[in-house]
């Protein structure tokens, strides 16, 4: 481990701070080095969302060790479509509502992004009561990723070094209308699993 390095104090020699919980407003002391804490009050997991240098500075696993990096590093997965406006989304409303693990992350990005969303597809999610909120967004503005799902085959990208590229074949659900939506919805929970699996390992 190096020695000098400020920003790795608080890993290193945890602190103590108090988090508000957002489910009953109470408390919840949590250390510098927990990924996540229950509230005693009503359960609920409370996140340590501080941003630290073990997320991209490059001599992070030898400041902390090996065991601390792999506990607090995030792993970013991001759904990689073409417009950003239905297969990405859907992709990751649906890893985030089956992620259990705190160091992964889910996005969603398009190549060349759409103005909005699929309104059928967001209405689709809405009905299953899966979350996406904002609008398409550029894979170029997201900053380092870790992994890259293409959700499409063949997209004109061109990962980073070290950059993890999963290629997945979904279909358009638009040209099927919205059995093609469930298609596509049931498809994705069959391997989205697999995959969370693959990265919490």
């Amino acid at each position: 481990m190096f020695d000098r390095c400020p920003g790795s104090m608080g890993l290193t020699t945890p602190t103590l701070k108090a988090k508000k919980c957002p489910q009953c407003g109470r408390e919840v002391e949590v250390f510098s080095n927990d990924v996540q804490v229950k509230c005693e009050n009503c359960g609920f997991t409370v996140y340590n969302d501080v941003e630290s240098c073990i997320q991209w500075c490059k001599y992070a696993r030898q400041c902390v060790g090996d065991d601390l990096y792999k506990k607090l590093k995030k792993i970013r997965v991001v759904f990689l479509g073409r417009e950003n406006a239905s297969r990405s989304i859907m992709a990751e409303a649906l890893a985030n509502q089956l992620n259990n693990h705190p160091n992964l992350v889910f996005l969603s990005a398009g190549v060349t992004p759409a103005g909005r969303f699929d309104p059928i597809a967001a209405e689709f999610l809405s009905r299953k009561d899966l979350k996406v909120a904002g609008k398409p967004k550029a894979i170029a503005k997201l900053g380092p990723v870790d992994v890259v799902v293409d959700m499409t085959r063949g997209l004109d990208y061109e990962a980073s070094p070290g950059t993890r590229v999963v290629t997945w074949d979904i279909p358009q659900p638009r040209e099927d209308g919205n059995e093609g939506y469930l298609m596509v919805h049931d498809l994705l929970k069959e391997k989205i699993p697999t995959l969370i699996k693959e990265l919490s390992v």
